[in-house]
């Protein structure tokens, strides 16, 4: 103690707030309010688990700033698009190079060399690994913080990217893994054993220019987002033809649905309908009638299989779920 007095001689502090009540036994408790402290219990679980979720998120996003940061790929004036390289920004050097390099190949209709452009920038898809997650974090919330229009996917769902990220069991039943391994697609089945994917193209270096969580039937897209400073360059219409195709392997062999519908926020209706989505008929689902109540959701769907080659035999994993939505009177 400063005043000389040694601990033993303190007096134990004061509470404010007084002793905390002690706990009820459980033997003592009526079926209700076992109920209810069994469920509050449940709750805490899942909140710590949550925070903890968090905590290991932001682990990683230092760690892939960091390599961010020195390759310059989050300099304040990274987007920059000048024509002067020496101070033109990582992303805007990118940015200018891709269009540039697409407006040549469109304008060049018998250059031998046309493949090779649109190679350069196609995107390949798989799983991320912890160091690519955290550079993806990294631009995540520098978006947030640098667009005004930036969708807020750091500070609303970096836990529950990193719970996806996380699991260890493959996504999806085996008979859709299988159709899409039987497939030959290397893109869409290079990443059967994650529900969070990346999307890469080695010209802009080692950092994903998008990502994208799948939902557990390994199909569905719950979420995709790409990287701000990129968008309009390509990257999400190759991102979201490597997912379409996936589900069209398992579609083919029955192991999917023939049409895949996802629920789109209002601001990527237009980004959607690009990618040939329309709106989706039916009874939306539970989470899409919160979605929409909440945020304006709208559920949009593109077809995989003409309906009327598809041999349904009804015992489908995915046959309940569709038959909520559409209905099963022509089934």
């Amino acid at each position: 103690m400063r005043d000389g007095s040694s601990d033993d001689e303190s007096p134990p502090p004061v509470s404010c707030r007084g002793r905390a009540a002690a706990k009820k036994p459980e033997s003592e408790m009526t079926t209700v309010e076992k109920h209810v402290a069994r469920m509050l219990a449940a709750n805490a679980a899942v909140e710590m688990e949550t925070a903890r979720q968090a905590h290991r998120a932001e682990t990683l996003r230092r760690t892939g700033e960091s390599a961010l940061v020195a390759l310059g790929d989050l300099d304040v004036d990274s987007d920059s698009e000048t024509e002067d390289d020496t101070s033109a920004g990582f992303t805007g050097k990118a940015r200018r190079e891709v269009r540039c390099r697409r407006r040549v190949s469109r304008h060049e209709d018998e250059n031998e060399n046309e493949d090779e452009h649109e190679d350069v920038f196609r995107v390949s898809i798989r799983a991320l690994s912890a160091r690519e997650l955290g550079m993806t974090y990294a631009w995540m919330r520098r978006d947030q913080a640098r667009y005004e229009n930036a969708v807020k996917f750091w500070d609303n769902a970096s836990s529950s990217i990193q719970a996806a990220w996380e699991e260890t069991d493959a996504p999806g039943e085996p008979c859709v893994r299988a159709a899409i391994s039987e497939a030959g697609d290397v893109f869409a089945s290079s990443s059967l054993n994650s529900r969070v994917l990346g999307a890469f193209c080695p010209k802009l270096g080692p950092a994903p220019v998008g990502f994208c969580v799948l939902k557990h039937d390994a199909l569905t897209v719950d979420a995709l987002g790409i990287r701000q400073g990129l968008r309009m360059c390509g990257f999400g219409r190759g991102f979201v033809e490597v997912l379409v195709r996936r589900a069209k392997s398992a579609a083919a062999k029955n192991a999917g649905p023939p049409e895949l519908v996802i629920d789109a926020l209002p601001a990527s209706v237009q980004f959607w309908t690009a990618c040939g989505f329309v709106p989706a008929g039916g009874a939306d689902s539970p989470t899409t009638k919160v979605m929409r109540r909440l945020h304006g959701d709208v559920a949009m769907s593109v077809e995989l299989l003409d309906e009327r080659k598809a041999r349904i035999a009804g015992d489908e994993w995915w046959v309940k779920t569709r038959n909520k939505r559409f209905g099963d009177e022509e089934r």
